[in-house]
């Protein structure tokens, strides 16, 4: 019934995802009632009308998030996913607010993380009650706005509301994952050593959020005369060339721009990757244009934590990551805003301490962020039910995994995160590009109806 119930509405469904899509929800400036951003609000305005169209009861809490319900009870089970995107970076073949389709596939930022999966949840409650099927305790989807950012969107949704029984996350992969590293974002500080008689940067800026690989920096070089800028510029090219690197160069009387190009990822997988910062500095290194400091400060910071003294892994979430999101001078002092993924038998503070015993004491480091690990037994209830729903639905084994990325499961108790990313299938979360075949979103909206009709008939 459910299958006959999407191609039914299926003209419907791809359109609202599209228009939803066209909503550039990154997070901005706070307006009361509007805490992350009119565009962010908007994105959840969008979603609670459409439920409130299929009539559904519908509640926005304070602009922090809202969320759409369905049956009767207090106890209820719940499905977190989040409208907030984070900022589109560059190299689109496509323009990542226009949510055009092609080969079959929706491009635009937002599309598979997590607007996507969001709107599937949506579109299989309205599926679960067009259909008549009434649940033993009721479902709650809930909206979330800070998802990429810090979480003050579930911060403050449950201070005023209730806890459920338990519940998913659709913002993964399939079958499952039950296990997810920890999240620590370190702020690293670090004089700049500026020496005038060499050719000075006066500013180096890169990177937009901790939690990507930067695909952009850009630097601006004194070199102390327009003879000079031109002659550093040549062998700036000479060196880029060399290195088959993405850099463009101008040339202003006695200052030179250098931009360098990367390859933007999600932050929990750096390797796949090219970080831009690292690039960039590498690059002024060569022609000895950069502070010793900054260079220093960037050879620390390589993909597996070693430099930094915190390498490490273990048996269920594999090896730690780090990635330098964010750099910039700021004044005399370099800032390094730096992403560490981390097993599940450490903690933030015990990563902090490593990198202070590591680093000298010209360093000012703080751990600016830190979300523990997840760690959800095999045998748990909610696990054995979505691995059943899992095999039910799309006949493939349900084999839990783990992953670098933080998810709402964390903030509820007894939750995973479950889909929307099918089985060998790219994943262009954070990256250029970002798309969802069509196929796996109507997909997505057959697997979420049995699962949250079954989690809610059985905790």
């Amino acid at each position: 019934m459910l299958e006959a119930f999407i191609e039914e509405h299926r003209a419907r469904i791809v359109t609202s995802l599209q228009e939803l899509l066209r909503i550039p929800s990154v997070e901005g400036a706070y307006v009361p009632g509007q805490p992350f951003g009119p565009e962010v609000a908007q994105a959840l305005k969008y979603v609670l009308q459409l439920a409130s169209e299929h009539g559904f009861p519908v509640a926005n809490v304070d602009g922090y998030a809202g969320h759409v319900e369905f049956g009767q009870g207090d106890d209820y089970v719940a499905v977190l996913s989040h409208l907030d995107v984070v900022p589109a970076g560059s190299n689109w073949s496509h323009p990542p607010f226009a949510a055009e389709v092609h080969d079959g596939k929706i491009y635009a930022r937002g599309a598979i993380d997590d607007k996507g999966p969001a709107l599937s949840t949506l579109w299989a409650l309205i599926g679960l009650k067009s259909l008549g099927y009434t649940p033993k305790r009721k479902i709650r989807l809930i909206f979330g706005l800070d998802e990429e950012s810090g979480w003050k969107c579930v911060e403050h949704y449950f201070s005023q509301q209730p806890l459920p029984l338990g519940g998913f996350t659709p913002d993964a992969d399939f079958p499952l994952i039950h296990a997810e590293k920890g999240v620590a974002t370190i702020r690293m500080e670090v004089p700049a050593d500026v020496q005038s008689m060499n050719p000075k940067v006066l500013s180096f800026d890169g990177g937009q959020r901790s939690n990507m690989v930067p695909d952009l920096a850009s630097a601006i070089v004194d070199c102390h005369s327009e003879t000079a800028a031109i002659e550093w510029e040549q062998k700036l090219h000479k060196e880029a060339r060399a290195r088959d690197w993405n850099v463009h160069i101008n040339v202003t009387g006695a200052h030179i721009e250098i931009i360098a190009y990367g390859t933007s990822a999600h932050g929990s997988t750096p390797d796949a990757g090219v970080n831009a910062i690292i690039r960039l500095a590498s690059l002024l290194s060569t022609q000895s244009i950069s502070n010793a400091s900054m260079w220093r400060a960037i050879s620390l910071i390589d993909t597996k934590g070693k430099a930094l003294g915190v390498e490490s892994a273990d048996d269920v979430t594999g090896n730690l990551t780090s990635n330098v999101g964010r750099a910039y001078l700021d004044g005399e002092n370099y800032v390094f805003l730096v992403n560490i993924r981390y097993p599940i038998d450490q903690t933030g503070d015990g990563l902090l301490q490593r990198v202070r015993q590591t680093l000298s004491d010209k360093w000012t480091i703080q751990l600016s962020s830190d979300k523990a690990p997840l760690f959800v037994p095999l045998d748990h209830p909610v696990v054995r039910v979505l691995s059943r729903v899992y095999e039910e639905t799309t006949g493939q084994p349900a084999i839990p995994l783990a992953i670098g990325g933080a998810t709402y499961a964390r903030a509820i108790p007894n939750a995973v995160a479950f889909g929307a990313l099918l089985p060998n299938q790219p994943d262009l979360a954070h990256q250029a590009d970002e798309n969802w075949a069509i196929d796996d979103y109507l997909r997505c909206i057959e697997i979420y109806a049995h699962a949250m009709l079954e989690l809610a008939n059985t905790l």
